[in-house]
């Protein structure tokens, strides 16, 4: 499989006769592109660094307007060669030609004018953002999104190209840790025969290998169910799971669910096919500095409620404190404890990932009450003190109307869009809440996505 591939410092798109100009990229914007300004209009330019003088071809069509990038005039001091060679055609990293402090830097400013600009707030009025760097810029996903299309009996694998649904083939992806590289070069001798195309999603599982979610809209040959069920029997494979279009099952092989090391040092269990961070390392940070903002000074024990809880990625550590808790197997930092909690209630749509969660305490002794229910329409309890949530991209607009009105003292908000996190947030403060700390964690490095954590605390009672 190959995969055409051009220079990060070269031609990006072919002249289509349209407008050309120079400009200079000032910052890089949500989304990924370049910003820059052409007589006081803003373009905005992708697979540019922020300092890059560059050639495109403008379309004023769009809003704000767009440019295709033809060539790197004068590259900035921020602009890096991507060390994959996939780095141009594929779409899974969209700033691996940006320098790693240029990026944290873009994120940080993201998500500050985000914030200020939903909520009203001068960002001169929001505290700091604490920024917690990748433990590492590459080798560190532990699960990822691929795409596969047949194409005449053969099948190509990899990631959509930037703003298309074409896939771009690749074979070795750099940013994948190596107990699912492999992956890559493997899947499409494995759905060799196949016909129409699918997501197929790629995790660790139980001892460190692989767990495959195959997600098909077509056909699969007889021999493609074969190789699943040798490579996950032969202990390949810690699992695998296929649903097809239309079907009302779907075929497991193994344990098709994924398993990282939770924050607490001690396994855990994630749905097959749910919401999972990219990396071990980066979730457990985000769950200690979760566990540790949802900390309440209080003369008495407070109640817990978490929104969006997954299969309890964060869970582990905020049911610490819950009543009667068992002995279990290691110690978690006392960092990551929330103390002496009166109660601890969690509240997750999905079934599979209610039945993790539901796990991953029993496995840990801890007490708590899981609900299956919407958390975006679930009432707050009146005794509730502390509010924590992680939902999904689309934010949670009836979370933050319920927390606004509710007696909750302390939130503590988890986002992966900077868009629908601020607009939650002006939810949120209308109910006299204050923002006291923010802060950014790198889960993607390589990338515009951003994980957040932002905090808040009661300074008055919400208007009735």
């Amino acid at each position: 499989m190959k995969a055409v591939h051009r220079r990060s410092s070269g031609a990006r798109a072919r002249p289509r006769g349209g407008e050309r100009a120079q400009l200079r990229i000032d910052a890089l914007a949500a989304g990924g592109a370049g910003v820059g300004r052409l007589a006081g209009e803003v373009v905005f330019v992708p697979a540019t660094a922020p300092g890059d003088l560059v050639e495109v071809e403008l379309d004023r069509s769009a809003r704000p307007a767009r440019g295709a990038l033809l060539r790197v005039v004068e590259p900035s001091a921020d602009r890096v060669a991507p060390p994959c060679r996939f780095a141009d055609t594929c779409g899974g990293c969209d700033w691996m030609h940006v320098r790693l402090e240029a990026q944290q830097a873009a994120h940080e400013r993201i998500v500050r004018q985000a914030i200020a600009r939903a909520t009203s707030l001068a960002e001169a009025d929001l505290p700091p953002i604490r920024v917690h760097p990748a433990p590492q810029p590459l080798g560190y996903r532990s699960r990822a999104r691929l795409f596969a299309r047949a194409e005449r009996g053969e099948v190509r694998v990899g990631y959509r190209a930037p703003r298309t649904h074409a896939v771009v083939a690749v074979d070795r992806c750099l940013v994948l840790a190596d107990a699912i590289a492999p992956l890559a070069g493997e899947l499409p001798a494995v759905l060799r025969g196949a016909v129409g195309e699918g997501d197929i999603l790629i995790s660790q599982g139980a001892s460190g290998r692989p767990v495959v979610e195959i997600l098909w809209r077509g056909q699969l040959p007889p021999a493609v169910w074969q190789l699943l069920d040798e490579r996950t029997a032969r202990g390949a494979w810690a699992g695998a799971r296929v649903t097809l279009d239309g079907a009302r099952e779907a075929a497991s092989f193994g344990e098709p669910r994924p398993a990282i090391l939770g924050a607490d040092g001690l396994p855990l269990l994630l749905a097959p096919g749910g919401f999972g961070q990219p990396s071990e390392e980066g979730a457990a940070v985000l769950a200690r500095r979760a566990a540790e903002l949802a900390h309440l000074e209080s003369t008495r024990p407070p109640h817990v409620l978490e929104l969006f809880a997954g299969s309890g990625t964060l869970s582990v550590l905020l049911a610490r404190g819950a009543p009667r808790p068992l002995p279990v197997a290691e110690p978690v930092e006392a960092a990551a404890v929330v103390p002496g909690l009166a109660s601890f209630t969690a509240v997750e749509l999905s079934s599979e990932a209610v039945a993790c969660l539901r796990q991953n305490l029993a496995a840990r002794g801890l007490a708590g009450k899981v609900i299956e229910a919407d958390a975006d329409q679930y009432p707050i309890p009146a005794r509730t003190d502390v509010v924590v949530l992680d939902p999904p991209r689309g934010g949670a607009p009836g979370a933050a109307r319920a927390i606004a009105a509710s007696g909750a003292r302390v939130v503590v908000y988890v986002s992966c869009d900077p868009a629908t996190l601020a607009r939650d947030l002006g939810g949120i403060l209308r109910g006299g809440f204050e923002i006291t700390d923010i802060e950014a964690v790198e889960l993607f490095p390589q990338t515009s996505h951003i994980e957040s954590i932002v905090r808040l605390t009661r300074s008055r009672r919400p208007a009735r």
